[in-house]
């Protein structure tokens, strides 16, 4: 009776040590997402409106993350969105 018990315990363990192992592949592979890095985005919105660069900084979104890029051109500033997975405007 009792080691019928200890193996209905050490069942349930290593379901929960399987299930573990499961999210913890699942969160790891969501890390592993491609993004496009900061200084992609910046040219991305450089040869889209032209201009310097005077500010850069990862922002959330309800969609998702990306890159909020502060433009000056001709002394008007323009900000933008880059999405981070993407490399698309989000703000044109």
């Amino acid at each position: 009776m009792l080691h019928a018990r200890n193996r209905l315990i050490l069942k349930r363990m290593m379901g929960s040590i399987v299930l573990l192992m499961v999210l913890c592949g699942a969160v790891q592979a969501t890390q592993d997402t491609d993004t496009i890095v900061l200084s992609d985005a910046i040219e991305i919105a450089k040869k889209a409106y032209g201009g310097k660069v005077v500010k850069a900084d990862k922002v959330t979104l309800d969609t998702g993350m990306a890159y909020r890029i502060r433009l000056v051109n001709n002394g008007h500033v323009k900000e933008v969105l880059v999405d981070m997975i993407s490399g698309i405007l989000l703000h044109p």
